[in-house]
């Protein structure tokens, strides 16, 4: 699915973080699971609560709040700490994605500008991209904690697209997940998956994104670019 990908009408490149830039490792399983039972301690409802997907959760769970006397904020800010704990133990096991290097350093070499919108809080991303060498190859950079809702809403991809001044037709997200995909739908830019991160391929198959790869060194080889370095 990589035939055809032509970065000569691409104005800016839009990257998701935990699984596209970095491997995943993120412990999903038990961070939703702590997320419920501070919940159900709270006072929320199996009835409220539907979601049982992280990304999701904290949206649902906000729009809810006043139903049983909490402060919105104050939900989000609850569940924001939860996060933040899966976020730094992640932290001390991400490894950057073969390749990644050299494909930014080329995209930006061509012009293309360059946005991170990621799930993951501020406080670790503020850590991760120095510590990473990743910071000077965007434009721009949103986590979770600057917009109202998480991928899958379209918040921060719209919010980078603003800031970055360019046109949705010029723009593609470069993700790992069905987040992802539903996320660039909902904003209306294409997307491009690599595979082995959040969601299995079958999964990620099966929603039909515009471009699927493996890794950097075949988006690189497909865009008829050279490795630089």
């Amino acid at each position: 699915m990589t035939h055809g990908i032509r970065l000569d009408n691409i104005e800016a490149m839009l990257f998701d973080f935990e699984g596209t830039l970095v491997d995943f490792q993120w412990k999903l399983s038990e961070a939703i699971e702590e997320t419920l039972e501070m919940l159900w301690n709270m006072g929320f409802t199996k009835d409220l609560i539907l979601s049982r997907r992280y990304s999701t959760l904290m949206t649902e769970a906000v729009q809810v709040a006043t139903e049983i006397g909490l402060p919105p904020d104050q939900v989000r800010e609850k569940i924001g700490c939860v996060y933040d704990r899966y976020d730094e133990d992640a932290l001390t096991r991400w490894a950057l994605r073969s390749g990644v290097k050299d494909f930014l350093n080329t995209i930006k070499a061509k012009g293309i500008r360059t946005g991170l919108v990621s799930n993951v809080g501020g406080k670790t991303l503020a850590k991760a991209l120095p510590k990473l060498n990743l910071a000077e190859f965007f434009d721009v950079a949103f986590s979770r904690n600057d917009v109202m809702n998480l991928k899958p809403n379209p918040d921060g991809l719209n919010l980078a697209i603003e800031k970055l001044g360019i046109c949705k037709d010029s723009c593609i997200l470069l993700g790992d997940s069905l987040d992802d995909v539903n996320a660039a739908r909902n904003a209306g830019i294409r997307i491009m998956i690599i595979t082995d991160g959040e969601n299995v391929k079958e999964d990620i198959l099966a929603a039909q994104p515009d471009h699927v790869i493996q890794s950097y060194e075949e988006l690189l080889k497909s865009c008829n670019m050279s490795i630089s370095g």
